[in-house]
């Protein structure tokens, strides 16, 4: 080889990025190049013309054994004495078919594992990628430059109707021309270069809100377009899904609301007897509508008590609940009262005016106690209001609208009174949309010895005391007739706390006209009194009365009575029966 070609092959080998080494048969080196005095650090100069066994004994004893049997070592990894992992591929070089060498060609394995690493991060985001834009909920177009669509995601297929092999290497123009869609953000976000935003419509009648974002390169030109797409059809529908829960769930909470409340309300009250859980019951309904109720009873049954029930149960709660006493106001100041009066309506009214009971129940519920005793006059104004619902105050012209609930009670019998002329038939029949009668306290005594226990307990803690009422006491008030109804009980117990000398209250305790026997009357049968189980329980309290009081002992009634003793006294203490007490309520 003449000199200058062999300085040719030098500077090509020194050009080289791999390190390349050859050695002859006796180990001599023949080659090493730039590279490979970088990847093992020696110095080439050194290194040619000086056997390599001196330098890498290893590395000689492996090429020996290639120079012995030709063959060669690929993707071979070791480490150089400077402590320099590399990898090579050695090879045997043959001259007229002997081995006359080895050829090894390597480089720093520290530069291939980086770019083996690179090349697993690469890989890496590109499968993360690829997971992201096939998992998206909203449509993924991607497309090059020229409008040729190059990645089509999962989402896309499912709402536009296509599939991505059908379309991926098309040009969007020529899928609108064949109607996969009315129009292209693809081709605006080419014409304008910029965020494009439009509604388009599939094939299969869907409407598509799409937006296409331009990708440029480092050259400032468009290199891909991303469309983003999203079915307006599917979120109408789940606007329409997510309305109805949230009706659904409103709903639900305003029942378990009305339920909490209902019993919370029912708590208020004391009642066992059937007619007066139907009278609840009853209130309970009509307190979610806004219609007009007629309260109607006795003097003292509680009228009053189920206008606030009645009120506290209704979509009205928060708002003020007004009671008017009707029969309480003078005629000539009722309709002031009930409407109001302006600025100088009259001789000795307020200079400023006065607000009336309508307008102060704005919002809420007007309770008109005793509606009854409302003057002809005044009867057809208050059904002017329930036709308009508007108030014109007294010395003004100006109606004004008034957002508020009737509800209505009296003692009275209405209906003979519109055949009497004393009240008016259309105003009845506008109070009377809801009628509730509420029955007296005679006709359901099985409430009164819960009402006694309930207003014994009340004065107890009023007065300081701890009073008992003996079980004869109790059924002498249960067939006392109560004319003044559950406000007389109230009113006798309280008489009886405050008065009573011992710790009991005992029959000489009560007012003289309730132990005298003309008032010791049977109560007047009610449609509970008709109720086996409950006509049992009375006779089957009585005998058990008796015999304590006869014999003195639980065991020796239990014995006459012909039970066990252990279920007497299980019985005895259901009705609250006590043989001491007994005994001294007899004397």
């Amino acid at each position: 080889m003449r000199l200058k070609d062999f300085s040719l092959l030098r500077n090509i080998l020194d050009s080289a990025h791999n390190g390349i080494l050859m050695v002859d048969a006796t180990g001599k080196v023949v080659i090493f190049n730039r590279a490979a005095g970088r990847v093992t650090g020696r110095d080439p100069q050194v290194v040619l013309g000086r056997n390599f066994g001196e330098f890498e004994p290893e590395v000689w004893a492996d090429m020996q054994r290639i120079l012995a049997t030709g063959q060669p070592q690929v993707g071979h990894r070791t480490s150089s004495l400077s402590g320099v992992l590399i990898f090579a591929n050695r090879t045997p070089v043959y001259l007229d078919g002997k081995v006359v060498g080895v050829m090894s060609v390597f480089q720093d394995a520290t530069e291939y594992e980086k770019v083996l690493r690179e090349l697993h991060a690469y890989r890496q985001l590109n499968e993360q990628l690829d997971v992201i834009i096939d998992s998206s909920y909203d449509g993924l177009w991607i497309s090059d430059a020229e409008g040729k669509v190059v990645r089509v995601n999962p989402a896309s297929e499912r709402f536009s109707g296509v599939n991505a092999k059908e379309v991926i290497g098309c040009n969007v123009s020529d899928l609108v021309d064949a109607g996969y869609f009315d129009r292209s953000a693809t081709l605006e976000v080419l014409k304008h270069r910029a965020a494009v935003s439009l509604i388009q419509k599939s094939k299969d009648g869907r409407q598509v809100l799409v937006t296409g974002n331009p990708v440029f390169d480092e050259n400032g030109e468009i290199s891909l377009v991303v469309i983003n797409a999203r079915d307006l059809t599917a979120m109408k529908r789940l606007q329409e899904e997510l309305e109805h829960s949230r009706a659904l769930t409103d709903q639900y909470r305003s029942e378990l609301t009305h339920i909490h409340r209902w019993e919370e309300l029912r708590s208020r009250l004391v009642m066992r007897s059937r007619a007066m859980q139907r009278v609840f019951e009853m209130a309970m309904k009509v307190a979610r509508v806004d219609s007009c109720v007629l309260l109607q009873g006795e003097s003292g049954v509680g009228k009053g008590v189920f206008a606030k029930l009645i009120h506290g149960a209704s979509p009205r709660v928060d708002g003020p609940l007004v009671r008017v006493d009707c029969g309480g106001i003078p005629p000539s100041l009722i309709e002031a009262e009930l409407f109001g009066y302006a600025r100088g309506a009259f001789t000795g009214a307020r200079s400023e005016g006065k607000t009336g009971y309508f307008e102060l129940a704005d919002g809420g519920t007007l309770f008109l106690d005793e509606v009854g005793e409302l003057p002809l006059l005044m009867q057809t104004k208050l059904l002017r209001f329930l036709e308009d619902n508007e108030v014109v105050p007294v010395g003004s012209t100006t109606p004004r609208q008034i957002d508020v609930r009737i509800l209505a009670a009296t003692n009275r019998d209405l209906e003979k009174m519109v055949k009497a002329g004393a009240f008016r038939s259309d105003l009845f029949f506008r109070l009377n949309v809801v009628p509730i009668n509420i029955p007296p306290l005679r006709q359901r005594p099985e409430d009164l010895p819960h009402l006694v226990g309930h207003f014994l307990g009340m004065f107890n803690q009023k007065c300081g005391k701890e009073m008992k009422v003996a079980p004869a006491v109790v059924d002498r008030l249960r067939r006392y007739s109560f004319p003044g109804n559950v406000r007389e009980l109230a009113n006798l117990i309280e008489h009886l706390v405050v008065l009573s000398p011992g710790g009991t209250i005992d029959m000489e305790d009560l007012p003289a006209e309730l132990r005298q026997s003309q008032v010791d009357l049977p109560p007047e049968p009610s449609e509970d009194a008709w109720n086996l189980a409950g006509a049992v329980a009375r006779t089957e309290r009585e005998l058990i009365a008796r015999a304590l009081t006869e014999y003195g002992s639980q065991r020796s009634a239990a014995n006459a009575l012909g039970v066990n003793h252990s279920t007497l006294s299980r019985k005895a203490r259901r009705y609250g029966l006590f043989v001491a007490e007994l005994q001294r309520g007899a004397k």
